[in-house]
């Protein structure tokens, strides 16, 4: 897809201004313009396609489609297929408590899946190898590293609205090499009771 040649459109809860649904017959696809650097520098758009890479196929993530490079004036793009599902955050004031545990056992496996992805150590990725900054000294405990989402709100979680499963984890700007359990310790901040002891004991099946 040339996605100057499809029809573009705001992706609904998506950055303003720099993530667009594009359209072209069938085909849909998502794509992104790098016009500022994010909290990972001018490497982000490269980091952000290096863990798409990695991970499909582990947990629920588009895939990339294209990726153009930033020249001149020209911002970084990345083009990606377009996940379905609707946001968990709205999705979620009307499930019932076993609506809330189904979403939140599948929730469970997929954090459970990531925290077995292993990272030699902890720290900020710096580049499209994801080769890792370390955190400064007493910044992060150590011990087994993993790779970490970072932002795991309910936003970020696609969700079949019939199935309840989940399909798709977004918005992996924060992500890093950390502590394994961080992401559901995240989750379990904001999810309802069903919903959060489901997932922590989805995760512990697997991470006891």
């Amino acid at each position: 897809m040339d996605p100057f040649a499809a029809d573009l459109g705001p992706l609904p809860g998506g950055r303003s201004g720099q993530s667009f649904l594009a359209t072209a017959g069938d085909e849909v696809s998502v794509v992104r313009l790098w016009a500022e650097p994010d909290r990972r520098g001018a490497e982000g758009y490269a980091i952000e396609v290096a863990l798409l890479t990695l991970l499909r196929g582990i947990v629920p993530v588009p895939e990339v489609r294209e990726v153009r490079r930033p020249v001149g004036d020209m911002p970084a793009l990345v083009v990606t297929t377009f996940l379905p599902g609707e946001r968990l955050d709205v999705l979620l004031q009307d499930l019932d408590d076993d609506g809330q545990r189904r979403v939140g056992d599948g929730l469970g496996r997929v954090l459970a899946r990531l925290a077995g992805v292993a990272m030699l150590r902890g720290g900020e990725f710096r580049d499209g190898e994801l080769a890792i900054e370390p955190f400064p000294p007493g910044e992060r405990t150590a011990g087994r590293a993993v790779l970490v989402h970072g932002e795991l709100t309910a936003a970020r979680v696609l969700v079949d609205p019939v199935s309840l499963g989940v399909t798709g984890i977004l918005d992996w700007e924060a992500a890093h090499a950390g502590a394994p359990g961080d992401d559901l310790a995240t989750v379990l901040e904001w999810a309802p009771s069903p919903l959060a002891d489901a997932a922590r004991a989805a995760y512990e099946s697997v991470w006891a």
